[in-house]
């Protein structure tokens, strides 16, 4: 049957329309900790560490899963390279994906096991890794085998999201939008540069054209604070232009909270939290808040079943306060309300080079919660303790009466009391951050 046929019988959307992604998605991905370095039985064992309850809340012991974190995700290397017609790329003669049998036997029960377990599993498709670039996956009017392929595989193995990559010759993530739509099972789509569209755009009329729930807003993420920053300021042109919100979130890639894995051993990073290799755990807590402040999809990127490295991050990715900031809804996802105009130079924050390592000195989100909270953080940049101070007029705080806000810290999990016009953090240390919460009343 033709594909041009096919479309005009599939939903006429603007977006995804699977009612999934209405706050952003939490979960965990196996990329940043283990690159290709996977199999069926690693990722199960990351499936049950986010069940356990071996860590608490309050008092209270609970499980990833209970804070949010609900999806896990394989990110690429389940596929047998080389395996399709003539050789080439990973799809058979029908479109279908040719799974790597001996890292991952048995795909289905991997997903049945996960389900039991209440955890969402989910996977990656148009792979970087020998990407396909068969010319019999690529869509034309008559043919889209490939991408079919990958829906069907998505629901035969029982896949509850699918991150779609821009590497492979599979690129249209609205078309996978209408396939999983006209499906009638929800699947949760991130689109990491897949293409038409690779980000959210207004229509003529004004409605945002988003046929994805999450969507890659940066380049791909290092465990570098440098990198963390260039990731961070990628959000601004989306959330600042009301493209972003329920169902439709800015993504600045996994976080690299609790991720050992430099990739740069030769380069002499050997040690976690070692400066411009590993981020550190005051670095990790500003990574994380800066990603619940710009409404950012929370997904791990470490190893779960390191207990070691788990405890130390246990209060940054489990702080409730945090975790409502990133999920509260009033309008605005969180957006950049002023920085120094002085700058830092960081180190390694590129992938490729040192282009874009400059960043300002400090800076200070903003995010509405509610009529009366406003959620702020103050960032210090540099290598070196500083003071960091926000206008209450920058970030559209107004105080009702002469004794000022209340400005709660987040991570202290305390009131620091009443400011009138402004709020200083003092003595931040080096890439330090102060995350409060203003209420106006």
């Amino acid at each position: 049957m033709v594909w041009e046929v096919l479309l005009l019988l599939l939903p006429a959307t603007l977006g995804i329309d699977n009612g999934l992604g209405l706050t952003p998605p939490r979960g965990w991905r196996s990329w940043n900790q283990f690159q290709c370095d996977i199999n069926q039985t690693l990722v199960q064992a990351q499936y049950r560490m986010m069940v356990s309850h071996e860590r608490r809340v309050g008092g209270v012991p609970t499980s990833l899963l209970e804070l949010g974190y609900l999806t896990a995700g394989i990110d690429d290397c389940w596929q047998k390279c080389n395996s399709g017609p003539g050789g080439v790329g990973f799809h058979d003669s029908t479109g279908y994906p040719i799974v790597d049998l001996a890292l991952f036997p048995d795909m289905g029960g991997m997903t049945r096991f996960a389900k039991s377990i209440g955890v969402k599993p989910g996977w990656y498709g148009n792979n970087c890794r020998c990407s396909e670039q068969r010319l019999g996956c690529q869509m034309n009017s008559t043919h889209d085998a490939c991408f079919r392929g990958d829906v069907k595989a998505t629901l035969d193995f029982g896949f509850e999201s699918i991150k779609l990559d821009g590497c492979g010759i599979e690129r249209n993530v609205t078309h996978y939008a209408a396939l999983f739509n006209a499906s009638g099972t929800p699947v949760l789509i991130e689109n990491c540069h897949n293409g038409n569209p690779t980000y959210p755009s207004k229509t003529l009329a004004g409605a945002v054209d988003c046929p994805m729930n999450l969507f890659r807003s940066s380049t791909d993420i290092r465990p570098t604070f440098g990198s963390v920053l260039i990731n961070l300021a990628s959000t601004s042109a989306y959330n600042g232009a009301s493209l972003t919100g329920p169902g439709c979130f800015a993504y600045p890639d996994m976080l690299e909270v609790g991720v050992d894995n430099s990739q740069r051993t030769a380069a002499g990073c050997t040690t976690f939290g070692q400066r411009g290799c590993t981020l550190d755990l005051v670095e990790a807590r500003t990574h994380f808040s800066a990603w619940c402040i710009v409404s950012s999809p929370l997904v791990l990127g470490n190893d779960l079943t390191d207990t070691v490295i788990m405890d130390q991050i246990w209060p940054i990715i489990a702080n409730p306060e945090a975790l409502a900031v990133n999920s509260a809804w009033a309008g605005d996802a969180g957006v950049l309300a002023s920085q120094s105009e002085s700058s830092v130079h960081m180190l390694n924050c590129s992938w490729f080079d040192d282009d874009g390592c400059d960043h300002p000195s400090w800076m200070v989100w903003k995010k509405k919660l509610s009529q009366n909270q406003v959620a702020v953080l103050l960032m210090n940049n540099l290598e070196a303790v500083a003071d960091v101070t926000v206008e209450w007029s920058q970030v559209g705080v107004e105080c009702p009466t002469d004794d000022g806000c209340l400005v709660r810290d987040i991570n202290a999990h305390k009131e620091l009391g009443r400011f009138e016009g402004s709020f200083t953090a003092r003595g931040l240390g080096a890439h330090d951050s102060a995350f409060v919460v203003v209420t106006m009343s």
